[in-house]
């Protein structure tokens, strides 16, 4: 084969699989200079060549996903998850999604393998911190005596307010910890480093070492931090994007005085701050209808690279195919908020990290392990018998903040009670209402 003809091959190869020529070489046949060499003229020996077309046909290209798009939405009409809390708080008083995340992600913790001087646990959307409470009390249970760095981001002044109301308890059980709460970026929090210099030179650092020895202690301190929080914790509205954005970037750093000496090497400090997380949480860390390269190169790709060796990241977010859609497709048919699946994310996330993808596991699961569920709770006697309007409003309420439905689609939908019929009606066919989860899970091999 002469080697235009050979070129013109690689070429192809390389435009639709989105790699660069020497990356080619190095992988077809160890030799980065290989497509160089092939222009000069220069020939190559038959067992080469061989190399070259079994690369070539045993390796069918990854279609290069298109760059993110910027989520442009109008912020006071699109719907967003820790923007309505009226949703939000009654979605998770009435369902019992929390608990069951955070006894899927406690599952992870007999995979991981911590490493002094600390067991290391980020959590990229805190919420009001229901699931972070619950996967420390299960690493309190597994690792009682073990060192915790713990550290979560949260954009929502509200949600850090809840958070914090939690976190007295889990320091009285559990002394030996470091809490650290931030409201960067998924790209700079779990390094605590804004990449803007601009936002850098702003950033704010909040060290407080808690005394006494009872959670009423460390509570009436952190009560204090009230002001603090309502003064800089703040949020605006990117005119780029339309979405919610830090003023100044925030670390919160919470622990026990009484276990500072032991603590020391933990206490993230400003231009000394590592990732090396044993386990990243990403439940729900993006929206239903966000792109798959949105949700891969600015979400999970940065998380997955925070990863320490042996480290694990579980991400999870909504499947669809349950009583809640059918809610949803009764009033909407034809909606599917729910299309990009955990494999698409996966074989997305890989091609975005590209060589540092070698390190690491990418592990979708069969549908049995993936997919869990969790209900709406409620007495047996609330669904079977005459279902009345608060329980039939509360199903709605969990159908539509699941599929995340814009408030404008609502205003006529609930006007017309075409809602209170459609629920009702899927209540009674089921006997209750429920909602599946995916789950996946990215690992980095061991040393």
């Amino acid at each position: 084969m002469k080697n235009d003809a050979l070129l013109a091959e690689i070429t192809d190869y390389c435009r639709e699989a989105g790699m660069a020529e020497s990356t080619f070489g190095r992988r077809a046949v160890n030799d980065g200079k290989l497509v160089h060499r092939l222009r000069e003229g220069k020939r190559i020996t038959v067992d080469t060549l061989d190399r070259i077309k079994g690369f070539l046909g045993d390796t069918a290209p990854v279609p290069r996903p298109p760059e993110p798009p910027l989520e442009r939405r109008d912020p006071t009409g699109n719907f967003r998850f820790f923007e309505n809390r009226q949703k939000y708080l009654l979605f998770v008083h009435t369902c019992s999604e929390k608990r069951v995340i955070a006894e899927r992600v406690a599952l992870e913790l007999s995979s991981i393998h911590p490493r002094p001087p600390a067991l290391r646990v980020f959590d990229a959307g805190v919420g009001d911190g229901t699931v972070l409470a619950r996967v420390m009390r299960a690493m309190h249970v597994r690792f009682p005596h073990m060192p915790f760095y713990v550290a979560g981001k949260e954009i929502s002044h509200e949600d850090v307010r809840l958070t914090l109301d939690k976190v007295p308890d889990r320091l009285f059980e559990h002394p030996a910890t470091v809490f650290v709460l931030t409201n960067m970026h998924y790209a700079e929090a779990p390094w605590l480093t804004p990449k803007s210099p601009t936002a850098a030179a702003g950033m704010i650092w909040k060290e407080v070492a808690l005394t006494g020895s009872s959670a009423g202690d460390f509570e009436a301190q952190i009560t204090e931090l009230r002001g603090f929080l309502e003064e800089n914790w703040r949020a605006s509205v990117s005119p780029r994007s339309g979405m919610p954005v830090y003023e100044r970037p925030i670390a919160l750093v919470l622990y026990r005085e009484d276990h500072r000496f032991l603590l020391d090497s933990m206490i993230p400090r400003a231009g000394r701050v590592e990732a090396n997380f044993d386990l990243v949480i990403a439940s729900q860390p993006y929206r239903a209808k966000s792109s798959l390269a949105f949700r891969a190169k600015r979400i999970i790709a940065p998380l997955a690279r925070a990863l320490r060796a042996g480290g694990r990241l579980i991400g999870i977010h909504s499947y669809g195919h349950d009583p809640g859609l059918e809610v949803i497709q009764a009033v909407w048919p034809g909606e599917t908020p729910f299309s990009i699946s955990r494999h698409e994310l996966l074989r997305a996330v890989k091609y975005e990290l590209g060589s540092a993808a070698r390190d690491l596991n990418f592990n979708a699961y069969a549908d049995n392990r993936s997919i869990f569920r969790y209900d709406m709770e409620a007495l047996p006697n609330e669904v079977t018998g005459p279902i009345g309007t608060s329980t039939a409003f509360a199903a709605w309420n969990a159908a539509v903040y699941v599929a995340q439905v814009e408030d404008e689609r609502l205003t006529d939908v609930t006007q017309s009670g075409r809602w209170l019929d459609a629920t009702r009606e899927v209540l009674r066919k089921h006997n209750g209402l429920w909602f599946y989860d995916e789950s996946y899970v990215i690992s980095r091999r061991r040393d």
